[in-house]
């Protein structure tokens, strides 16, 4: 039985409908099926999907891979093979229990049921509602699970995400606290540990996990050392402003070895709403949303507000290249700017 493929053409356009469908020619007679999608680079991965499936052996091992399984093994490679750092291990954990989820309620439980068409209705209902960056972000874990997959199994299954394309988010000033504000937020804490922990945040600029999970060996006299994101050594400058916050921490915690924040590492819900509660109670600005990773951008906006220079900012924030902290980072107060603009 001879089985071939027409391009995808949007069959009802004149009606209004910008749905594409794939042609099939079975024993010259042709059928259109919908592919229940409207964007065509979606349709076109199907189209060469079944293309390809023409020149390959039926492959039955997909189906009888449960999708949670997979996700449970990737999350053991991912930390214990290639070694990701806590904050990223728990970036990919959550982006793929989301997807878990939605594939679970959707009647969806093995990979071989995951499709470019089913990939393509979880971007329009999940990843349309969320941030750019968000969900770029997802994308890219998604991708490298699929990848993933097909490697350790041995599958010549396409990547169902590969056809997913989220555009490039336009960068955003982001929202921070004053010096001012994030000194309110710290002293709204409810205790020393986590007044520290926001004060390591907001004045050296470490993420949330990197704080968190601090040891005593990792504090060496006025620098902090640590292993940041992407498995990335790093050493980082003490201010002033947070030797004085950690060392009136410490005379209270002790100088013994193990976790800076014992207490903290402990704790595994409820840690998240601690960051509104001291910001409402503080009365800053963008309370209501206020998440940890505001102190990080706060960070870099005070510097630059304060006239560092964007080399050294780029520097201390960790980043790739200095364009990307420029275009995130790189915005003032509109108070600043009326000085400014004086000649």
């Amino acid at each position: 039985m001879s089985i071939t493929y027409l391009l995808p053409k949007q069959r009802r356009k004149s009606k209004g409908s910008e749905i594409w469908h794939g042609g099939i020619v079975e024993n010259g007679i042709v059928t259109w099926i919908s592919l229940k999608t409207t964007d065509k680079k979606v349709a076109m991965n199907w189209y060469n999907e079944m293309q390809a499936s023409r020149y390959m052996p039926k492959q039955d091992k997909p189906a009888a891979i449960k999708l949670c399984d997979a996700i449970e093994a990737y999350l053991v490679d991912v930390e214990n093979v290639r070694r990701r750092a806590p904050g990223t291990v728990y970036e990919y954990k959550k982006n793929l229990n989301l997807f878990y989820t939605w594939c679970n309620l959707n009647g969806i439980a093995e990979i071989g049921e995951i499709t470019p068409q089913i990939c393509s209705k979880y971007a329009r209902d999940e990843l349309a509602k969320i941030s750019g960056n968000t969900a770029k972000t997802r994308t890219i874990h998604l991708r490298s699970f699929f990848r993933w997959v097909a490697q350790i199994h041995g599958l010549s299954m396409l990547n169902p995400f590969i056809g997913i394309s989220i555009p490039n988010p336009k960068p955003q000033p982001r929202k921070f606290w004053t010096v001012e504000e994030c000194e309110r937020i710290i002293e709204a804490a409810n205790s020393e540990e986590y007044k520290c922990w926001f004060a390591l945040m907001a004045y050296a600029g470490l993420r949330k996990e990197e704080a968190r999970l601090l040891k005593m060996e990792n504090i060496e006299g006025s620098k902090i050392s640590l292993i940041g994101k992407g498995g990335k050594a790093a050493t980082i400058p003490i201010s002033n402003r947070l030797k004085e916050r950690l060392n009136k921490y410490l005379i209270q915690r002790g100088d013994e070895p193990g976790y800076l924040f014992p207490t903290l590492v402990k704790i595994k819900f409820g840690i998240e709403r601690e960051i509104k509660i001291a910001a409402i109670n503080a009365n800053v600005s963008n309370a209501n949303t206020a998440h940890y990773h505001r102190f990080r951008h706060s960070f870099a906006s005070n510097l630059l507000r304060m006239g560092r220079s964007i080399k050294a900012v780029q520097m201390l924030m960790r980043h790739e290249n200095v364009t990307l902290t420029l275009n995130t980072y790189g915005h003032l107060l509109p108070s600043d700017l009326e000085k400014e603009v004086e000649l």
